[in-house]
């Protein structure tokens, strides 16, 4: 029996979909480059261009299609949490950030701009639990430098 295309991939992502597949590095924040969004559905580099231009509202029903196909996406996940801290909505956008980490929790998107919530929110203490998470995931990459940054400046702020 020959299945067409459109079809095929359906399946295959259904077939997929039915379980969280591990993934080899847990700290990655972009899903593989092989890996295209179905035809008709949004992408991530969609709706990280949106993020980009800093156009946070504009993302996030992007954002918002690619979580319900693909509700165990950390990245998008993460970037979710990132448009909606960017927009204030700072309870959703925890809420976010921890269904990342649930599933990858050396995220370290995830694990910044949770860290870069709580600054804001003033909670420096839950911010460098994230800091430390950051540093014995990657040592000092540019979102342990980033939220590092954001706590010093919150602590001369004090």
């Amino acid at each position: 029996m020959k299945i067409a295309p459109r079809f095929a991939v359906a399946l295959a992502l259904l077939t997929l979909g039915a379980a969280p597949m591990a993934q080899a590095d847990s700290t990655r924040e972009t899903p593989p480059a092989a890996v295209p969004a179905p035809a008709g559905r949004p992408s991530l580099d969609a709706a990280q261009k949106k993020v980009d231009a800093g156009d946070y509202r504009g993302a996030i029903p992007i954002l918002t299609e690619i979580v319900k196909a693909e509700p165990n996406n950390a990245d998008a996940l993460n970037l979710m949490g990132f448009c909606l801290r960017k927009t204030g909505q700072t309870t959703l956008a925890l809420q976010y950030y921890n269904r990342a980490l649930a599933l990858m929790p050396k995220h370290l998107g995830a694990n910044e701009y949770l860290g870069e919530l709580y600054v804001e929110l003033g909670q420096i203490d839950k911010a460098k639990e994230r800091l430390a998470v950051l540093r014995a995931a990657c040592g000092q990459c540019e979102q342990e430098r980033d939220l590092s940054e954001a706590i010093e400046k919150a602590q001369k702020r004090s």
